[in-house]
């Protein structure tokens, strides 16, 4: 696996076999070690997030990372809304879930922590892949973007990541970024100072009247063709209900990949299998609502991408 893109487009592309009220458990999983961040990204649901912040449960974790492998797992990330990097036991936790057979362990991160020290522990352990989410193109947007004066140390970490990997082809190094849509050169000057350091950038599709296009090899911000625009009934069935699942700290199975709403929560995994809590009736029952294309009266008729 070498195209960040193509694990992707795997994953928000519904295959037909999967559009189903009761799908095939997927083969890629994610678990959120932490809920805890360092930043406080403007754009993030984290951020405005009032409950409590906590790591996840070893014993719990290693349970249901045996249990997703039984279930023919395949890739794991370990994070969801909160920051990798801040579980000091991570390193453990990846080559626990290499132990036990999972292909492809992966995790995203701010940077912020992404010391030589830290990756190199992570670079140990068997991780797969980590993706830096770099989402401003200098310190002054980066404090206005995140919240925290960061930006020096996540392009200082970037930089040592690479070097420590050498000319080893593993772990893979990806970034992903999100552009102002009031600079139409804020991509684009990521893109430029961030390329030598990683195998592959990418932005992420962002929701309105304007997209980035890919054209002659370089990106470019165009407007969104009528034709092309978005509406929340043409996301539907939305791609993490069917195959995705989320996993909090808490022990919950989340519908949501963006949302940290309780009303998401599919099943506790503290009183349920993987594979009932995928089947629960909950699930059961907001997956019908997308297939049918009318999420009216449920809880993703307020879907936070349109807040």
């Amino acid at each position: 696996m070498n195209n960040i893109t193509i694990l992707k487009e795997e994953t928000i592309n519904i295959p037909p076999e999967y559009k189903k009220e009761r799908p095939p458990f997927p083969k890629r999983a994610k678990i959120e070690i932490t809920n805890r961040c360092d930043l406080k990204c403007y754009c993030c649901q984290h951020t405005y997030y009032s409950g409590k912040h906590q790591d996840i449960d070893k014993d719990f974790l290693f349970r249901i990372i045996k249990e997703l492998k039984e279930l023919h797992v395949e890739q794991l990330g370990l994070f969801w809304m909160g920051e990798p990097l801040l579980v000091r036991e991570l390193p453990e936790y990846i080559a626990f879930s290499k132990e036990v057979g999972i292909r492809y362990v992966f995790i995203t991160t701010n940077g912020r922590l992404a010391t030589p020290d830290k990756m190199g522990k992570l670079f140990e352990s068997g991780l797969d892949s980590v993706k830096f989410s770099i989402n401003a193109d200098c310190r002054e947007n980066y404090i206005k973007t995140c919240g925290v004066d960061a930006f020096d140390q996540v392009i200082s970490n970037l930089k040592e990541t690479k070097r420590l990997r050498g000319n080893n082809n593993a772990p893979k190094i990806y970034a992903s970024s999100v552009f102002d849509p009031n600079d139409e050169g804020h991509y684009d000057r990521i893109h430029d100072l961030i390329l030598p350091y990683v195998d592959q950038h990418y932005p992420l599709r962002i929701w309105g009247k304007r997209k980035i296009v890919k054209q002659n090899n370089e990106y470019q911000i165009v407007d969104l063709p009528a034709e092309e625009g978005r509406s929340l009934e043409s996301m539907l069935p939305c791609w993490p209900l069917f195959t995705e699942p989320h996993i909090n700290c808490d022990g919950y199975m989340s519908a949501c990949y963006c949302d940290l709403d309780e009303n998401f929560f599919m099943g506790d995994l503290r009183k349920m299998s993987l594979m009932e809590a995928w089947h629960s009736d909950k699930y059961v029952a907001l997956r019908k609502k997308h297939l049918s294309k009318d999420v009216t009266g449920c809880v993703c008729e307020s879907c936070a991408i349109f807040a």
